[in-house]
């Protein structure tokens, strides 16, 4: 009987596929990329906002200070000048220094109410400002004042770098 061909003999070796090649990577890991940027862009903006508005901050707590010693001692005169000094220290801190260290008088007042957009400063309340810290007995008491101060603090607008001097 003549002898069939063997069925093994005809098949041919195990054809491999190319192996898995890195690049272009696979949808999942573009959304990984995607996300990481996105989480290390809001990180750093997170951190600026937090450095420009640390002036603030320190303002606020300072003023808290100030309001809480006042509580206690009620003494006027020194409240006037510890909130005229924080509030010069302050606008140093946000604005240039040749635009706020040489205001003083009325000049000061108006540059107060130009960057709080208010006129209690200059007509009104803020008028102690000027004259308070070197009268043993103010015009207004420390306690209407200290709203007034609180609420410029917050409403300055912090521009994103501070000007050159």
């Amino acid at each position: 009987m003549p002898s069939a061909p063997d069925p093994l003999q005809e098949l041919r070796d195990i054809h491999l596929p190319e192996p898995i090649s890195w690049w272009p990577p696979a949808f999942g890991w573009w959304m990984m990329i995607v996300a990481l940027i996105i989480v290390v862009g809001l990180i750093l903006w997170a951190n600026a906002y937090r450095q420009r508005t640390r002036p603030r901050r320190v303002a606020l707590a300072q003023l808290k200070q100030v309001k809480q010693q006042y509580a206690v001692d009620s003494d006027d005169q020194w409240a006037i000048v510890q909130i005229s000094d924080l509030l010069r220290r302050y606008a140093l801190a946000v604005f240039s220094r040749s635009q706020v260290a040489g205001l003083s008088g009325q000049a000061w007042l108006n540059f107060l109410d130009t960057t709080g957009a208010t006129n209690q400063f200059s007509a009104g309340l803020g008028q102690s400002l000027r004259s308070g810290p070197y009268q043993a007995h103010g015009l207004t008491s420390a306690a209407d004042l200290l709203p007034l101060v609180e609420r410029w603090i917050q409403q300055v607008h912090i521009p994103a770098r501070k000007p050159a001097a």
